[in-house]
């Protein structure tokens, strides 16, 4: 090995964080990424015609029919000197457990300074088993509990391999041999019965577990590791917004957002979770822009965003869609991965001033958002609206397909949404609220420079606008979006000429009802007034008596 680079396998499902690392050795020629891909299956093939010194994978697939622990076997079949490191966030002591059993060779955190990461790496290809040390203090807070007799933990164990085995051979059974549709469906529905079978040896055969006892809050947990990073500039923000989550989270606008039918208590829970992995994927680029590695975030913005978006929901949804009697884990994966493109293109991708709140976040510089800001709270705002935005894209997903479900109501839905009709009154306003926002108030927005964006304070959620030069999206209107804009200009160009001449208009209305008509009216009034004046006097003159004459 001497002679040659380290050839590693790098398995990791984001796209900017292998962008990184591989951008990050590129300078070190000792070590080589010879390929690099986000599953198993094609790991796999990798290996059957590629030779490599050290698997990097992720633990934290989805969408996998194949285990870490299977494709560890068939890896060391095929090079039995070949080594894996896992590199994730922290795993919980059940996982690192279960790892080891496996006989993985190492856990490494993303975290870690790159110099570390080679160095360990070296360790690992040379024979060593690197994994975290359990502190006396960590083993004292821990609660060992064992939930069924070992020999079910093995049963669970050789139930699982043969289900996986079973799953990789019918799906390469599908993909390689001409079968009929007949044979297709059948097999399709062999597959559905394999991995409904699998999910229920999970649940009702659980291996043996240990746990830790869990932190008082999490708001406190996660405002301690922000507050660890937050000596770094552009990281205080975290803090301060996880702070102002604990507010009052009540929509003030005259607009309609997906979160408004959730309980205060899971309308909190969303956006902190889309908040704390906001913050590791910043940890991710701060990873990778440590050797001087610069990505460009305009062009890698939308896919960070979707990121934030696919593992926000998986989270979010596993939590609370994933126990039904129609929906596994597989379905949500599935229903996430199918929507992921739509709610990019017509949620993700609107949210606005996201490059400029990342280099905020990651270089701490209040230049690039307040050459175009008003002040120093807006980079705040910007990050609450995206906070907000994508936790309505996750709620979007629950509508579309969880909406009348009546468990998830009861645990999601406020009290005065939980009714069929209630909740296609809510849906129907959302959607209205779409088209009218497609077709007038983003054009209208495009041609008055500015956003709008929607944030926290202490009574709830406001909206505000800022304004940003939009001159390029101006000149790409087309249809009823430009049209919206022909006739705010023609509105803007004939307003003048109209309050002059309603203005003229007016003033020669006054002038006609008191100069012409008022005073006519007057003098007809007062000539009524003088005629009944004289008949009154011609009355009393004819009422007086005639004076007798005398007689003598």
């Amino acid at each position: 090995m001497s002679d040659r680079p380290i050839s590693l396998l790098i398995v990791d499902k984001d796209p900017i964080f292998r962008l990184g690392l591989a951008t990050s050795l590129s300078s070190n020629s000792q070590w080589e990424i010879s390929s690099q891909t986000d599953n198993l299956k094609d790991a796999l093939n990798q290996l059957s015609s590629n030779t490599f010194d050290l698997i990097i994978l992720d633990p934290n697939l989805i969408n996998e029919t194949l285990t870490i622990e299977t494709f560890y076997q068939q890896a060391q079949t095929s090079q039995p000197e070949i080594k894996l490191c896992l590199l994730s966030y922290d795993l919980s002591l059940q996982q690192q457990e279960e790892f080891k059993k496996i006989g993985i060779e190492g856990y490494l955190n993303k975290g870690t300074f790159i110099e570390n990461l080679l160095e360990n790496w070296q360790r690992i290809i040379q024979g060593e088993l690197i994994w975290p040390t359990i502190t006396a203090g960590q083993l004292s807070e821990v609660k060992t509990e064992t939930t069924q007799e070992n020999w079910l933990s093995k049963v669970r164990k050789s139930g699982l391999e043969q289900i996986n085995n079973n799953l990789q051979g019918l799906n390469e059974n599908i993909k390689n041999r001409p079968t009929s549709k007949l044979d297709k469906i059948f097999w399709k529905g062999r597959k559905r019965e394999l991995l409904t079978a699998r999910w229920l040896v999970k649940q009702l055969l659980p291996m043996e577990v240990i746990l830790l006892s869990p932190p008082a809050s999490s708001r406190e947990n996660f405002a301690s590791t922000v507050t660890l990073a937050a000596e770094e500039k552009g990281l205080k923000i975290f803090d301060e917004t996880m702070y102002t989550l604990s507010n009052n989270l009540d929509n003030l606008t005259n607009y309609s957002l997906e979160i408004d039918i959730l309980k205060f208590e899971k309308r909190k829970e969303i956006l902190e979770i889309v908040l704390k992995q906001l913050y590791r994927i910043i940890s991710d680029i701060k990873f990778i822009e440590r050797d001087g590695v610069k990505l460009s975030k305009t062009r890698h913005s939308l896919s960070i965003l979707a990121r934030l978006w696919r593992e926000s929901a998986l989270i979010f949804l596993s939590k609370y869609c994933n126990d039904q009697e129609k929906f596994f884990l597989e379905d949500i994966e599935t229903i996430i991965e199918e929507n992921e493109d739509i709610v990019s293109q017509e949620i993700l991708r609107k949210i606005p001033r996201f490059p400029e709140l990342f280099d905020f976040l990651l270089s701490g510089s209040e230049g690039s958002i307040q050459e175009m800001s008003q002040g120093k709270e807006e980079e705040k705002k910007i990050l609450h609206n995206l906070l907000i935005q994508v936790a309505n894209a996750i709620i979007s997903l629950i509508l579309n397909y969880f909406s009348n479900n009546e468990k998830i109501k009861e645990r999601l839905y406020n009290l005065e949404t939980v009714s069929s009709r209630e909740i296609a009154k809510f849906r129907n306003r959302l959607a209205w609220e779409y088209r009218k926002q497609q077709y007038w108030g983003e054009p209208k927005d495009i041609f008055e420079s500015q956003y709008r964006l929607f944030f926290f304070n202490e009574k709830g959620i406001d909206s505000s606008v800022i304004y940003s030069p939009r001159q390029k999206e101006l000149n790409s209107l087309r249809g009823i979006k430009w049209s919206v804009t022909i006739l705010l200009e023609i509105r803007d160009a004939t307003s003048p000429l109209l309050r002059s001449l309603v203005g003229t208009v007016g003033k020669a209305l006054v002038y006609v009802l008191t100069q012409v008509i008022g005073r006519g009216i007057g003098l007809v009034g007062k000539g009524i007034l003088q005629g009944i004046g004289n008949s009154f006097s011609e009355r009393d003159y004819q009422k007086k008596p005639a004076k007798q004459k005398s007689k003598y």
